[in-house]
């Protein structure tokens, strides 16, 4: 059993829930000392919030049904290839005066046929 240490996101650790031990990423740093953690087992994701590390010596925290037990190492979280902050052009400028002007003749009155 590693020792007890500040975990970051993309870190995986070994967690027990309802005594399975599964390996486990956390997603989330919801406080110090407390983590929000997913795992894939049996075909689904399972989130488990407020995961801790685990202490026999408390009994109120050792009678939840997850906890953390062993650090496993990094994973790197998945990045985004496209940058979030570049718009692309989606209408021509030629295109959006010759709209603009339809809708101000249509306006006006002065309807096309």
């Amino acid at each position: 059993m590693s020792r007890k240490r500040k975990l970051k996101v993309g870190d995986q650790v070994l967690c027990k829930f309802l005594g399975a031990s599964h390996k486990a990423v956390v997603t989330e740093v919801t406080s110090p000392g407390k983590y929000k953690l997913r795992y894939y087992a049996h075909g689904t994701y399972t989130n488990l919030p407020n995961a801790e590390w685990y202490n026999a010596k408390d009994k109120k925290a050792a009678a939840k049904p997850w906890h953390i037990h062993e650090y496993l190492g990094f994973k790197e979280p998945l990045k985004s290839t496209v940058k979030s902050d570049i718009q692309t052009k989606t209408t021509d400028k030629k295109e959006l005066k010759k709209a603009i002007k339809k809708q101000k003749d249509f306006i006006r009155g002065n309807i096309q046929k």
